[in-house]
C-alpha cells in the first residue's frame, strides 16, 4: 500500500507513522532542554475562558495586641486578599515541506524519509525551545534594569546607559518603529524599583518617555548600553533615587502613534510575561502594586544596583553585595531565594572571586582531594552558601537573578506538542504542493509572591 499524507477530512498513512514513532519523542525535548522554564513549577488552575484566577494573601489581621487586665479587646480586622488575573500566551512553531522534497527524501527508502522528517520537526521545536525560554526571562514590556544614578543633562548631549536586559529585543522594537512607512522614535519608560512610580523622562509630568532616535543605531552591544536622544525639554537626573535602586526599562503600553503602537504591541502584546515583567511591572497581572496606591505593595519585590553610591557605574562582583541581596530579601519576605541565574560570561567573574595568587612561589596548593600529582582545571559547579548558580545564555550578561523556585508557576491552558488536527499532523497545503505542520504552546508564567525574588543589576562585565 502506497503511503500517502491525506488531507483534513482522510488522513493518510504517513500521519500515523509520524504521531507513533517521532512525536513523543520530538515533544520530550522541551521538557528536558528548557532550563529556565523547568525551574517553573507547572500548576493545575481553573480557567475562565483565557483567564486564569490566583488568590495571593496581602495583608494581615490588624486586630492583634497586647491589653490590660479587664482592658478592651483590640478592635477586629481581617486578612487582605487579592487575585491575580493572568491571561495566556501562545507561542507557535510552523514547518512546511514540498511535494519534490518528500519525494527526493522519500528515494532513500521509508527510514530516510521518516528520519529527515524527524529532523524537520526536533529542529523546529529546538526554535520553540529557544524563544520560549528567553521569553522566560525577558517577556512581555519588562526588558531589563539601568544601574546607572546621574543627571542626564541636556547639555552633556545622548544620554547612554548601562543596560542589564535583553538589548537584541530592545533593537527590534526600535528597528520596527525605525522601519514605518513615516519612522518614529521608540518610547521607554523607566520603573523606579523602590516605589514602583514611573519615573518621567521627555515631555515632564507623570508618565512621560524617553525616546531611542529612529536614525542611527542607539545600542553598543559590547558595552551592553543603549543612548536615548538629546531633546530640548527636561532633564533625566536620577541623582535623588535611593543607594542601590535600580530602575526597570519598560515598553509603555502606547507610542502615541497608530502604526507603531499596533506593530510593537503585535510583538510585546503576545508575549508570555518573563521574569523581569514579573519582578518589575506596576500592575502585576491586573493587581496595581505601586508604593502610590498602597492596595498591594506586598507584591513589590527587590532590583538593587552593584554600587551603592554616587554614580551607581558597574562593579566587580563581590560575595559581600550578594549577601546583601539576600539579607534584602528575607528581611522583606522571611525567606531566602534558592537559585541564582546568570550568563556564562558573568561565572568567569564569580568564579575569579576564588583564585589564588601563588606569586614566585612554587607551591600549589591542593584543595581537590585528590592525589597530590593529579591536577583538574576548571570546575563542575558554583554555589553560594550551598544554593546553586546556574547559567543561561538567555540571561543577559551585567546581573544576576536571585529565584525562590517555588513562588514561580506554569500554567498551561493548552500543553505543549504538534497540533494533531482530527488525528492528522501533517496537512495539505492549499493550492501548492506543499505540507505544513505546527507546534503550539498556551501558557504564561506568573510570579505568586515576588517579594521573595530579586535582581542585581550593574555588573562589570567580562
Amino acid at each position: 500500500m502506497t503511503a500517502t499524507v491525506g488531507t483534513l477530512a482522510a488522513p493518510g498513512t504517513l500521519a500515523a507513522i509520524l504521531k507513533e514513532f517521532y512525536l513523543g519523542p520530538v515533544q520530550e525535548q522541551l521538557n528536558n532542554e528548557v532550563m529556565v522554564l523547568e525551574l517553573m513549577q507547572k500548576t493545575t488552575v481553573d480557567w475562565n475562558g483565557k483567564v486564569a484566577i490566583i488568590p495571593v494573601h496581602l495583608d494581615r489581621n490588624s486586630g492583634v495586641g497586647y491589653r490590660a487586665e479587664g482592658g478592651t479587646l483590640p478592635v477586629a480586622g481581617q486578612q487582605g486578599f487579592n487575585r491575580l488575573q493572568i491571561t495566556s500566551a501562545y507561542l507557535y512553531g510552523r514547518f512546511q515541506v514540498t511535494g519534490p522534497a518528500m519525494a527526493s527524501a522519500g528515494k532513500g527508502g521509508p527510514n530516510s524519509f521518516i528520519g529527515w522528517m524527524d529532523a524537520e520537526m526536533k529542529k523546529l521545536v529546538t526554535d520553540v525551545k529557544n524563544e520560549a525560554d528567553r521569553s522566560m526571562v525577558s517577556g512581555g514590556r519588562v526588558l531589563g534594569f539601568i544601574n546607572e544614578h546621574e543627571n542626564k543633562t541636556n547639555a552633556a548631549g545622548p544620554m547612554t546607559y548601562e543596560f542589564f536586559g535583553d538589548l537584541e529585543k530592545l533593537q527590534t522594537l526600535h528597528n520596527i518603529a525605525a522601519n514605518l512607512a513615516a519612522p518614529v522614535d521608540l518610547r521607554i519608560e523607566f520603573i523606579r524599583m523602590d516605589t514602583y512610580e514611573t519615573i518621567a523622562t521627555w515631555g515632564g509630568g507623570p508618565n512621560a518617555y524617553g525616546d531611542l532616535q529612529a536614525a542611527g543605531t542607539p545600542f553598543d552591544f559590547a558595552n551592553r548600553t543603549f543612548t536615548m536622544r538629546a531633546a530640548a525639554v527636561n532633564d533625566l537626573d536620577l541623582t535623588g533615587l535611593p543607594d542601590g535602586v535600580a530602575c526597570a526599562v519598560r515598553m509603555p503600553d502606547t507610542q502615541g502613534n497608530a502604526p507603531a503602537d499596533v506593530a510593537i504591541e503585535a510583538v510585546i502584546g503576545t508575549q508570555p510575561v518573563g521574569i523581569f515583567g514579573n519582578i518589575a511591572e506596576p500592575t502585576h497581572f491586573t493587581v496595581d502594586r505601586t508604593t502610590a496606591t498602597n492596595t498591594a505593595t506586598a507584591l513589590q519585590s527587590t532590583a538593587i544596583t552593584m554600587a551603592t553610591a554616587g554614580n551607581h557605574d558597574r562593579a566587580d562582583i563581590g560575595l559581600t553585595r550578594i549577601q546583601a541581596v539576600m539579607d534584602t530579601v528575607l528581611n522583606t519576605s522571611g525567606t531566602e531565594p534558592n537559585i541564582i541565574l546568570m550568563n556564562p560570561l558573568q561565572r568567569q567573574k564569580y568564579a575569579a572571586l576564588f583564585q589564588l595568587t601563588a606569586g614566585a612561589s612554587n607551591a600549589v596548593q591542593n584543595v581537590s582531594g585528590e592525589k597530590s600529582g593529579a591536577f583538574n582545571g576548571g570546575f563542575s559547579g558554583l554555589s553560594y552558601g550551598n544554593m546553586p548558580l546556574k547559567t543561561s545564555r538567555h540571561v543577559a550578561n551585567g546581573g544576576l537573578i536571585f529565584l525562590k523556585t517555588d513562588t514561580w508557576k506554569l500554567l498551561e491552558l493548552q500543553p505543549h506538542g504538534f497540533a494533531d488536527v482530527d488525528g492528522d499532523v501533517l496537512l495539505r497545503v492549499q493550492n501548492q504542493d506543499s505540507y505544513e505542520g505546527y507546534y503550539r504552546w498556551y501558557y504564561n508564567t506568573v510570579c505568586v509572591q515576588p517579594n521573595r525574588n530579586a535582581i542585581l543589576a550593574g555588573l562589570t562585565l567580562l
